[in-house]
Order: structure tokens, then sequence, then C-alpha cells
């Protein structure tokens, strides 16, 4: 008795349909990235203000995102759960700049 590799994982090329404007999110999210979090480190107000624009970035990249570009793989779990830290990690950020003490060292 013999399990084929092929019946278990399919090998089956998937385009990827990244739009312009999705490209154009992605991509200065990621340039913007190194900055914001660099400007918070050192308690920079510009970094309160990277980190706004962040967020909203996310927010509109989340609306835009077709759903052909979401492709299924076995490590999609891992992938979701990873985006949800991830989103948890910028709420606990949020909450720390706008409601401690700490809100006070960017002003």
């Amino acid at each position: 008795m013999a399990i084929l590799e092929e019946s278990l994982v399919q090998n089956e090329e998937v385009p990827l349909n990244f739009s312009i404007i999705e490209g154009i999110v992605f991509l200065f999210i990621i340039v913007l990235l190194p900055f914001m979090w660099y400007f918070l480190y050192k308690l920079k107000p510009i970094g309160k203000r990277l980190f706004i624009f962040y967020l909203i970035l996310g927010a509109i990249s989340y609306f835009v995102i077709s759903d052909d570009s979401y492709v299924l793989t076995s490590l999609t779990p891992f992938l979701e759960f990873g985006e949800n830290a991830l989103i948890l990690l910028d709420g606990v950020i949020l909450a720390f700049l706008f409601f401690t003490d700490v809100k006070e060292n960017f002003e």
C-alpha cells in the first residue's frame, strides 16, 4: 500500500491576480514600516502619526484586496494566525499611544 504525495498535495499553479492599486498600497506599507518602527522606538511625534497612517492604509488595503488574490495553501492557517497576531499587536500599540502615560512622551 502506497500513498502518493500527489493525491495529498495538489501541485496546481494559481496565478496571482494583484492589481496595480494593491501593489502600490503594499509597496508603500513595506517602505513605511521601518521608518514607523524606528520613530516609535525613539518616541518621536512623527512615529505616532506614521502609525496612524499605517493603520489607515491597512484598513484601506483590507477593502482593496480582491478575493482572487487569496490563495489557500497548507500554510494558510499559520498565515492567518500571524495576521491576527499582528492586528492584536497593532491594537495594543494603539492603546499604549493614546491611553497610557506613554502618550506624553510623543508630545
